[in-house]
Parts: structure tokens; sequence; C-alpha cells
């Protein structure tokens, strides 16, 4: 999927766990367990949320 941008050259838009993994987690100084515990989740499905698959 990518976003169209006439003239210019398509951009794929970010995943959200590159936006939580790169910006959220070290600005809030998160662990992937603290994260996941706070959201209600497993570690395992935050983990994978970070790299990009899963839900």
């Amino acid at each position: 999927m990518s976003i169209p941008n006439p003239g210019r050259r398509k951009i794929r838009p970010t995943h959200p766990g590159a936006m939580l993994r790169e910006d959220f987690l070290p600005d809030y100084g998160l662990t992937v367990s603290g994260l996941a515990g706070s959201l209600g989740v497993s570690r395992q499905t935050m983990n994978e949320l970070l790299r990009g698959g899963g839900p």
C-alpha cells in the first residue's frame, strides 16, 4: 500500500510498531514488558507488533 503523491515517489505508510519502537519507547523509558502490561496485552503480542507483524 502506498500513498499517492503526484509527481513524486510513492511513500509507504509508517508501521505503527516502528513508531512505537523508535519514538515512543525510548522517549518514555518504557520496556516491551512495561508497555504490554499497561495496555493489557501479552509481551509476545507487543513484541510481534514492534517487529512489524501480528494484528
